[in-house]
């Protein structure tokens, strides 16, 4: 049986004996208020547990997805800043609407990672290669890499690729990018990892941590940035003598 079922309906018998129980609390007093919060407990509760599962929506529908639990977050804050004063809220319920928005910010980030299987891998591709993937496959979101011919440790990323807002991206995508990396396994990741490369008595130590975090070391993993083209129009202009106008690869399947 899918374990996300299974959660579900543990969650969803918690849920219903919690909504039970409050229904034998004072209407009145603090315990009054904690009452009326039932209904908006319960559904951030059920958000970040459904955020958590993001992913199984469709491509096309992640985005509006995102959308809804923003939306949801809102409505949800705004009806227990209407039950409780700004400075009576309990803590617990403070932490729920941080938890949920934590979790919806997540979202924006999550992305794949491709990792060498062999030690030392060198990486074969650069910014011009992975600009022409980024043009054939019409993508438009961001791709951080190490220069080409670097040599990347096995076990720390090679790669790390983020659709717009964190969106998934097709099989086909990826496995059009793994043609360009063999040697890679590549999964879907929850955020990106920087790999920081420190000097070492036996030479260069790479390890993978949180980005931008100033002194572990020297980011190996850069952001390519789309390449841009230079329109017609911004050609060098040629003086006119006449009147009139002048006419004008191998597939790689892996999974971390």
């Amino acid at each position: 049986m899918d374990t996300r079922i299974t959660t579900w309906s543990g969650l969803l018998a918690v849920w219903s004996d919690f909504a039970r129980a409050a229904g034998a609390l004072p209407k009145t007093g603090d315990l009054g208020l904690l009452r009326r919060s039932v209904p908006a407990i319960i559904g951030l509760q059920s958000l970040t547990q459904a955020l958590e599962h993001i992913d199984c929506l469709p491509p096309d529908e992640y985005c509006s997805g995102q959308d809804r639990a923003a939306l949801i977050t809102r409505t949800l804050r705004a009806e227990l800043e209407s039950i409780w004063r700004s400075d009576a809220m309990p803590a617990a319920l403070s932490e729920m609407l941080a938890d949920a928005q934590s979790v919806l910010a997540r979202t924006h980030k999550a992305g794949y990672e491709f990792v060498p299987e062999s030690d030392p891998f060198t990486m074969p591709v650069g910014a011009t290669e992975l600009n022409a993937w980024r043009a054939r496959r019409s993508f438009g979101g961001t791709l951080f890499a190490p220069p080409r011919t670097r040599r990347v440790r096995a076990g720390v990323p090679a790669l790390f690729i983020s659709g717009p807002n964190g969106r998934p991206l097709a099989r086909e995508d990826l496995l059009d990018l793994g043609a360009l990396l063999p040697g890679c396994l590549w999964g879907r990741v929850k955020s990106m990892r920087q790999v920081y490369e420190v000097p070492d008595p036996r030479g260069l130590r790479q390890f993978a941590s949180e980005p931008d975090q100033p002194g572990l070391g020297t980011e190996l993993l850069q952001r390519i940035d789309a390449a841009e083209s230079t329109p017609a129009s911004a050609e060098a202009p040629r003086i006119q003598t006449r009147r009139t106008p002048s006419a004008g690869a191998s597939i790689l399947p892996g999974s971390l």
